[in-house]
């Protein structure tokens, strides 16, 4: 039997409404590929509480999460994985660079441009498009 994992990401937006994207560094599954900041749910925890715990860990902010944008599951071959991604903004802090390889701010147009892992490519073209 496969384990099901919640994951809560993060899609941070500015002022000038770029979002926040972040490159895995070397090592485990997607490696060098981009993603939203956000991470595994530890036991007693909201998806919400999830994500905004997640990105003060990797990046040393505070979120504002607003509503959950997209909900989803996807299947590795090795495990499935529960995705819940909320709308956020930076409310305090100063973004760091704590475990990823590179951190971007793009406009939603530009994200096809970079190589994302599997599970988001979905969730990009939604982006993308409105």
């Amino acid at each position: 039997m496969v384990k099901i994992i919640d994951v809560a990401a993060a899609i941070i937006h500015d002022n000038k409404g770029k979002i926040l994207i972040c490159r895995r560094g070397s090592g485990g599954s997607c490696a060098y590929l981009w993603e939203f900041p956000g991470g595994k749910r530890e036991a007693g925890e909201t998806m919400q509480e999830c994500v905004i715990r997640e990105c003060r860990e990797e990046l040393t902010v505070n979120l504002k999460t607003d509503v959950k944008y997209a909900e989803f599951f996807y299947s590795y071959p090795d495990r499935d994985i529960h995705f819940c991604f909320y709308l956020a903004e930076i409310i305090s802090g100063a973004v760091k660079k704590m475990v990823h390889s590179e951190i971007k701010w793009v406009f939603p147009q530009e994200l096809h441009e970079y190589e994302f892992c599997p599970a988001d490519r979905e969730l990009i073209q939604r982006l993308c498009h409105g």
